[in-house]
């Protein structure tokens, strides 16, 4: 596996300036573009999880205020609440945990 040209480095009214050959550059503005649009989508992704763990929040407020009246109602609320309960995805470690 040969190494990589090391990028050139001038100095140019006392600031310095890297000079890549063009080939180079438009690798890096290509994986920059790339990373943007990851960047993007895991945000896009975030979002959606946060707006689904509030309404799942949200539905197990609403289950567990809700009088368990016949042996129906208890068992569809037994199973919501072990879909609620149930973690799928570990939890992102610094991310903010929903309020039940």
């Amino acid at each position: 596996m040969t190494r990589p040209a090391a990028p050139r480095r001038i100095r140019i009214d006392d600031e310095d300036v890297v000079v890549l050959p063009a080939a180079d550059y438009e690798r890096l503005a290509s994986t920059r573009r790339q990373l943007g649009a990851r960047e993007a989508r895991n945000r896009s992704l975030t979002d959606q999880v946060n707006t689904l763990s509030t309404l799942l929040a949200d539905i197990r407020r609403i289950v567990d205020s809700t009088p368990q009246c016949c042996a129906t109602h208890r068992d569809a609320d037994s199973r919501i609440r072990d879909l609620l309960d149930a973690q799928r995805i570990p939890r992102p470690q610094g991310s903010p945990t929903p309020t039940p």
